[in-house]
C-alpha cells in the first residue's frame, strides 16, 4: 500500500471482499439496440459484446450499399462498445460472423482487412438462415479488457494535498487519469467514504475526492461550512487542480456542492450524477417530508450518539445482513470533527431553481437506494420527471448510502451513466 494515504491504504483493505459478484452488464448511450439484450457484459478481464448489425447510430436503420458498408459499420459499432470500458480493435480476440449469405463472404472480407489490418484477430463465419432487421452481417466479439489500472498504477497516480481557503485549508485526493470525476460526499462522510469508488472508476478517470469544509481533514475556522460555501470551494480546487471540466458526482449533502457549482459555473459540467440528493432542487413534496425529518430530528447525527450498528443513512436491516460493514460505516463517520450542527438547516434553506439544470447543456442521472428513507425513490423521480432528459437509476437493497451498501450496483449504475457521455 505505499503511496497511498494512510485513510485511503485502511479502507482498502478493509474492502477486501468487494469484487462483482455479477458480470457487469452495459449500454452505450446513441448506439441503437433491441431492449433484449445488453450491448456488453465484462466478466472479469473480459468484455462480451452482444452480437452487432451495421446500423446507423441511435437506431437500428441498415447503412445503405450492402456487405462491405454494412460490415464496415458493424464493426465501427462493436468498437464503440468497447471503447465503453476502455477496449478497442487492438484488444478483440476472437470474433463470430453470422452471415445472410455466404456469397457475400468475400465481400464481407475486404471490409474486415481494412479495418483489422494483416493480423486480425480470431474468427469463425457462420451462414445464417435470416438475420434481425434484414441484415446482411451480424458480428460478436470477445475481447481482453486491458489492464489500464492496477494497484501499481494506481499508486502511480495517487496525489493528495491541500488548498487554502482564508482561514481554512481543503484536503483533497486525487487517482487515475482520464476525463475528471469528482466525488462530493455527505453530511457525517468524508473523502474515505468512497474507497469502494475509487479504485473502480479510477481504471478509466481521473477521480477527485475531497473533504467540505468541517469534514475530514478540512478545516472550518470561519465557521463558514454550508452549501453555498462548498460549491465555491469545489471551484478553487478544481482551478487548483487545473481542472476546467469535470463529471460531478454529489452524495445526500454533496449535491448541494455539485448543483451549487452547476449554477455558478454551467460551461464546467461535463455531466452531473445526484445521489440519493436532491441538491436544492426543493419540490413541494421533497420540501415537506425533510421538514418533517428535521421537525423529528431523524437526521445523521453524530456517530457516537446512534446505536453501534444503526444509522438512518443505511438501510434498516443492514447490521443483520452484514454487521461488519455496518460497523464500517459508523468509523468512517467518526473520522474527524462532528459534523456542523446547522448543515440540515442550511440544505434545507438553499434552493435552487429547477431551471438551473434544466438548461444544463450536460447529462443527469439521479441514483437512489430503493430504500432510503431520507429521499425517497418516489420523490426523486418525481423531481428528476420535471428534468427534460434526467435518467433515474434505482439500487435494490440499498438506503441512503448505497454507493456504500451495494457498491457494485452502484458503481456499474454510474459508469454506465459516464461512458455514454460525449
Amino acid at each position: 500500500m505505499r503511496g497511498l494515504g494512510p485513510a485511503l491504504g485502511l479502507m482498502l483493505a478493509a474492502a477486501g471482499g468487494t469484487a462483482a459478484a455479477e458480470p457487469e452488464r452495459f449500454n452505450v448511450e446513441g448506439l441503437g439496440r433491441l431492449p433484449a439484450f445488453s450491448h456488453g457484459a465484462v466478466a472479469g478481464d473480459l468484455i462480451f459484446a452482444s452480437g452487432t448489425l451495421g446500423t446507423r447510430p441511435g437506431g437500428i436503420e441498415l447503412v445503405p450499399g450492402g456487405i462491405e458498408p454494412q460490415t464496415a459499420q458493424a464493426l465501427a459499432n462493436l468498437e464503440a462498445i468497447l471503447a465503453a470500458r476502455g477496449a478497442d480493435r487492438r484488444h478483440v480476440a476472437k470474433c463470430t460472423v453470422f452471415l445472410a449469405d455466404m456469397a457475400d463472404y468475400a465481400g464481407m472480407n475486404r471490409a474486415w482487412i481494412a479495418f483489422f489490418g494483416e493480423t486480425p484477430p480470431a474468427r469463425s463465419t457462420i451462414a445464417a438462415a435470416g438475420l434481425a432487421v434484414g441484415a446482411a452481417i451480424e458480428v460478436e466479439c470477445l475481447a481482453e479488457r486491458p489492464a489500464s489500472s492496477s494497484r501499481v498504477d494506481l499508486e502511480r497516480t495517487y496525489t493528495s494535498g491541500f488548498i487554502p481557503r482564508g482561514a481554512d485549508r481543503l484536503y483533497y485526493e486525487t487517482a487515475g487519469e482520464g476525463e475528471v470525476v469528482v466525488l462530493c460526499h455527505g453530511y457525517g462522510g468524508n473523502h474515505a467514504v468512497w474507497f469502494q469508488q475509487l479504485p473502480v472508476l479510477a481504471e478509466r478517470h481521473r477521480v477527485v475526492t475531497w473533504d467540505q469544509r468541517g469534514f475530514g481533514r478540512s478545516s472550518d475556522r470561519s465557521g463558514s461550512a454550508g452549501p453555498a460555501t462548498a460549491a465555491g470551494d469545489l471551484a478553487a480546487l478544481l482551478d487548483h487542480l487545473g481542472v476546467q471540466r469535470a463529471h460531478l458526482v454529489g452524495q445526500s449533502m454533496g449535491g448541494w456542492a455539485v448543483t451549487g457549482f452547476a449554477h455558478a459555473h454551467p460551461g464546467r459540467v461535463r455531466s452531473l450524477v445526484l445521489a440519493d440528493t436532491p441538491g436544492g432542487l426543493w419540490t413541494q413534496a421533497l420540501a415537506a417530508h425533510f421538514d418533517g425529518l428535521l421537525a423529528a430530528g431523524d437526521g445523521a447525527g453524530e456517530a457516537d450518539a446512534l446505536p453501534m450498528l444503526r444509522h438512518p443513512a443505511l438501510a434498516p436491516d443492514l447490521a443483520r445482513r452484514d454487521p461488519a460493514r455496518a460497523f464500517l460505516y459508523r468509523q468512517l463517520t467518526s473520522l474527524g470533527p462532528p459534523p456542523p450542527p446547522a448543515i440540515p438547516m442550511l440544505l434545507r434553506e438553499t434552493r435552487h431553481p429547477l431551471a438551473t439544470l434544466a438548461g444544463l447543456d450536460a447529462p443527469l442521472l439521479f441514483v437512489v437506494g430503493d430504500g432510503d428513507a431520507i429521499f425517497p425513490p418516489a420523490l426523486i423521480r418525481e423531481l428528476a420527471a420535471r428534468l427534460p432528459g434526467a435518467r433515474t437509476s434505482e439500487i435494490a437493497g440499498a438506503g441512503h448510502s448505497p454507493y456504500f451498501e451495494q457498491p457494485e450496483s452502484w458503481n456499474r449504475a454510474v459508469l454506465e451513466f459516464l461512458s455514454g457521455v460525449r
